[in-house]
């Protein structure tokens, strides 16, 4: 538990210490980043832009379609899941799953150890639950666990379900890896 509170803290930390060049501040506080960040646990995502996930032969899509970012790193967005648990990997297919939800990322309460979210920070997609430590940045592990969990995740260029082609051997997928990251912009990327 103690060993979860402080990866927690350490990686709002980190969130708040890393600005790249494109951020520019608002009234709101910060322009959330274009691109996906994805590792070392956790995937950044841009707004609007689908993040597959797969585990074994289910398959799961996720885009936030509103994100707003206080300048701490807090704030609120918006997202779509899509999934599909037959095997065929198409999310046009009648049996998909379909599940819209809000993130509200709060300063946390409390002290140290005991310190908690009190935000809604569970990101839905079909059976699976993902944690979210900003308004956009998920865990690649499975609730908030520490572990790879057996998920993998590709970011796309795909801006709407339709346009998703989850069979396109372009796509490349990354695990939860402690010790590796990669940013890549949409643009470029296959559906």
């Amino acid at each position: 538990m103690r060993k979860t509170v402080l990866i927690l803290v350490l990686a709002m930390a980190a969130l708040l210490g890393c600005k790249t060049s494109d951020e520019q501040q608002s009234a709101e506080g910060t322009a959330p980043r274009s691109e996906f960040a994805l590792g070392p646990r956790y995937a950044y995502m841009p707004e609007k832009f689908f993040l597959l996930i797969r585990k074994g032969q289910q398959i799961g899509a996720i885009h936030f379609t509103k994100i707003r970012l206080g300048a701490d790193g807090n704030g609120e967005s918006s997202y779509e899941s899509y999934f599909q648990a037959d095997g065929s990997m198409s999310f046009q297919r009648a049996d998909v799953v379909k599940q819209v939800g809000e993130i509200e990322i709060k300063p946390l309460r409390g002290n140290h150890v005991f310190a908690w979210q009190p935000g809604q920070n569970k990101l839905r997609v079909g059976k699976w639950w993902f944690g979210c430590m900003s308004p956009n940045l998920v865990n690649m592990s499975e609730h908030f666990s520490e572990d790879d969990t057996g998920f993998e995740f590709a970011p796309t260029s795909a801006e709407t379900v339709e346009g998703i082609d989850a069979l396109d051997k372009r796509l490349r997928w990354y695990r939860y890896d402690s010790e590796a990251s990669i940013t890549v912009t949409p643009s470029g990327l296959p559906k």
